[in-house]
């Protein structure tokens, strides 16, 4: 059993191995004790703990003294990144629906106010930002609206004693453009009394993007918006506690292997480490070392050996790349650290005239071993790094290990191989467009309603496109979808897809080291994606307005479960109980993209339902708890089989109605009308 831990934010005290009690107590009384309470700047690295204060920080404050009335809303800028509509609109969004989890918790008659108030507010936003875009000049009295708005919520506000506080995380992976939104919103919108704000953020990562949104005098700028700016200190002499209380999370047995502990004790005061990349080396060390046995049966090697080894090749790997690579077959380099390790000194002049490398490498090895010495030293005085350095063959051997599973990753072109690739290309069935009909329903024994056989496609969508869909007001009747068509209106299918290029290119190619193009995605018999739930079911009202016969519907999650289950609720998959890769489109194949519809007829239902799993996500008219739209069935995009398990509790998958992505799509029932 490898115990591979999650790298999830932490939300329990218990679980806090960096002090962040005393911090989110000293932030919490900063926030309840001032009649204006500030806004706060948490700043650290990547993976240096953000989230997980904030969490905690919540936590803290719902658990408070009640002196004013608090609702926390919890904001993550990057999930909205890829999100068509504005951020500030997306802002309101969350507060709306923060408001209205929280209703039963006041009085109902303010609580109602307060959320007619935001929702005004996000109205008349809207109607501004779409006089915008269709190159009006704004409306005075929008503004004024607006303006008179903000000041009878702040009003309110105050004579309820209500206290907002927004808690905006990942605002540093955000683009330039919403992240200076962002700010912007904090300053001239939610600059109210009965607000407060709390960031996350690495400052140097947001400095480079308030520059690049032409802001010269960064310093003041955050100033003006920052009244208490936080740095997570380093968790440097903390390593014992932070190791023991990543183990608590997984509810672990076991303890981590001495060959790893002692190998991170020994880099615990790099500067440069945070407890993500300690998460990370534990599990990849693991993995590695449990592959290489799995390849190497015969090895006369034992598991404390091979922990060893990649214990110190992947930290290298790591954390000093360069020095790893041209340490690894030298003997004479090799022999030449375990002497200065034991003298514990380093000459660089002695080193430049008896060691015979290469220039280059010399000069990166002078650098490395001058500026990073001690840690160096600490890496190779444990009994992993002795025993590293004395067994060339072995390090070498481990090297390799590392080095083909990388080589690989860059020849597919893909961040997230597989280790064992399908036999998918050999079973793929093609199908032509005269062999297939896409708008074929089927009829489901003892129910009234029918079930498209396929996922819409392209070409069908398209006909709602072309018949002015998106202006024919009776396919968008109520107000959420009103409001989202108001800035998303298209003519073409190809203008829906230039904006998923433009949306999700950056994304995508940062998960697979490729190029996003519309041809993966536009044929005709592939399925609509980046698709939202009111385009869904706008689509549905038109064929029911086209059609005399029947009535149009997006499926709920309990019948699209009982039309991909064939009304037996033991069957796992659509076909059976055992999964197979062949039988969908999924990660596995390494397509990462959809496929045309009827390629996987050994996938079809019971009923005869073709992609009920696999291929695109579809959504269905089920909401969770926080009104959002359960997704079913997994796509291309995922390759872990718990994702297409029909029904599985643990693998809920719900979003934001107006969410698109491009392995999203959705499929339709029918029934004959009355």
């Amino acid at each position: 059993m490898t115990n591979i831990i999650d790298d999830k934010e932490i939300d329990k005290i218990k679980y806090d191995a960096l002090d962040f009690d005393s911090y989110v107590h000293v932030l919490a009384e900063s926030i309840l004790e001032e009649s204006s309470p500030p806004n706060i700047a948490i700043y650290g690295k990547y993976g240096s703990g953000k989230t997980s204060l904030v969490k905690l920080l919540i936590n803290k404050i719902h658990l408070a003294p009640k002196q004013k009335n608090i609702i926390n809303i919890f904001y993550d800028a990057w999930k909205f990144e890829h999100n068509n509509t504005d951020s500030l609109i997306n802002l309101l969004s969350t507060l709306e629906k923060s408001i209205q989890l929280n209703k039963i918790n006041f009085k109902e008659d303010v609580i109602l106010n307060i959320f007619d108030y935001v929702k005004y507010i996000k109205i008349a936003i809207s109607k501004i930002d779409n006089q915008k875009n269709e190159e009006k000049n704004s409306d005075n009295t929008s503004l004024l609206e607006i303006y008179e708005l903000l000041k009878k919520l702040e009003d309110l506000l105050i004579e309820e004693n209500f206290l907002l506080i927004f808690y905006i995380d990942n605002l540093d992976k955000c683009n330039s453009a919403n992240c200076m939104k962002i700010l912007e919103s904090m300053n001239l919108i939610f600059d109210l009394k009965g607000f407060s704000f709390v960031i996350t953020s690495d400052k140097k990562l947001l400095k480079d993007k308030l520059i690049n949104s032409s802001i010269k005098d960064f310093e003041g700028y955050l100033d003006k918006t920052i009244q208490l700016p936080f740095y997570i200190p380093s968790f440097s002499g903390k390593m014992n506690d932070l190791l023991q209380n990543i183990y608590l999370r997984t509810n672990s047995n076991t303890e981590l292997e001495k060959e790893i502990k002692d190998v991170l004790f020994s880099i615990s005061s790099f500067n440069k480490l945070t407890p993500r990349l300690i998460i990370k080396l534990i599990n990849r060390i693991k993995v590695c070392s449990k592959i290489y046995i799995k390849l190497n049966p015969n090895t006369q090697l034992s598991y404390e050996n091979i922990l060893s080894l990649f214990a110190i090749s992947c930290t290298l790997e790591e954390l000093f790349n360069g020095f790893h690579n041209v340490l690894i077959q030298s003997d004479t380099i090799a022999n030449y650290i375990i002497k200065i390790m034991q003298t514990e000194l380093f000459y660089k002049d002695e080193f430049i005239t008896n060691i015979n490398i290469l220039n280059d490498n010399k000069k990166l090895l002078i650098d490395l071993l001058e500026n990073n010495f001690h840690i160096l030293k600490m890496i190779f005085s444990t009994e992993a790094g002795k025993y590293w350095l004395e067994n060339k063959a072995y390090r070498i051997s481990t090297y390799e290990f590392l080095k083909s599973n990388n080589d690989i990753m860059e020849d597919m072109q893909i961040n997230s191989l597989p280790i064992y690739k399908t036999d998918f290309m050999e079973n793929i069935i093609p199908v032509k467009e005269k062999e297939i009909d896409p708008k074929k329903f089927i009829s489901i024994p003892n129910n009234e309603y029918e079930i498209s056989k396929y996922v819409v496609t392209n070409k069908w969508y398209e006909e709602f496109i072309l018949s002015d869909g998106y202006n024919n007001t009776k396919y968008w009747i109520d107000l959420p979808s009103q409001i989202w068509l108001i800035n998303n209106k298209i003519t073409t299918l190809d203008e829906k897809y230039e904006k998923m290029i433009e949306k999700e290119s950056i994304y995508y190619r940062k998960k697979f080291n490729k190029e996003l193009k519309k041809e993966d995605f536009n044929k005709a018999l592939q399925p609509i994606v980046y698709i939202t739930y009111y385009e869904a079911l706008a689509f549905c009202r038109y064929l029911t307005d086209i059609d005399e016969k029947y009535e149009y519907m997006i499926p709920s999650k309990r019948q699209w479960e009982y039309f991909a289950n064939s009304g037996d609720k033991t069957r796992i998959y659509p076909w059976g109980n055992n999964w197979d890769n062949n039988y969908c489109n999924n990660a596995s194949n390494q397509l990462n993209k959809t496929t045309e519809i009827g390629m996987f007829p050994q996938g079809d239902s019971k009923f005869g339902v073709s992609d009920m799993v696999g291929n695109v996500w579809v959504w269905t008219s089920t909401l969770d708890n926080n009104d959002y739209n359960y997704l079913k069935g997994g796509s291309w995009n995922f390759s872990d089989p718990s994702y297409f398990k029909i029904s599985n509790s643990q693998m809920n998958f719900y979003n934001n109605p107006s969410y698109q992505h491009y392995d999203i799509g959705f499929l339709c029932i029918r029934k004959e009308k009355k």
